[in-house]
């Protein structure tokens, strides 16, 4: 029998060359793929390696920014603190000065501190009534 191909052996064997064509193609095509896809997990590997050292590099340098500014602020808190020892043994002495000179007014000002820090202390308190409808 004959058709476009020729005759029905014909036929087969274009059938059988364009699928030994497209299985040809096919194989190149799986190869060519499984290449593309080594090359991009190096590609991703050496860029996660970069990532990860630029990381480090990062962390490293925030850590050393971040130790300068810890010291800094230490060094501060210990001028402020010295400081302020200074100043509140200088108080001390002032006011054991002044209540061995006025010892009732001392006496008078502590009364007086403690009845408004009282006073100030008990109006915070909410002085809701709260009634009872027994209908």
């Amino acid at each position: 029998m004959t058709n476009a191909y020729g005759t029905n052996g014909e036929a087969r064997d274009a059938v059988r060359e364009a699928a030994d064509t497209f299985k040809d193609a096919a194989g190149d095509v799986r190869s060519e793929t499984k290449r593309a896809a080594k090359r991009a997990q190096k590609s991703a590997v050496a860029a996660s390696g970069a990532l990860a050292e630029a990381a480090t590099t990062f962390a490293r340098d925030a850590r050393t920014v971040m130790e300068d500014k810890v010291g800094q602020a230490r060094r501060e808190a210990e001028h402020q603190y010295g400081r302020l020892k200074v100043q509140a043994k200088q108080r001390a002495e002032e006011a054991d000065v002044f209540v061995h000179e006025r010892p009732y007014i001392a006496l008078a000002t502590a009364a007086l501190a403690g009845f408004l820090i009282g006073h100030l202390m008990s109006s915070a308190r909410s002085n809701v009534v709260y009634l009872r409808d027994d209908r």
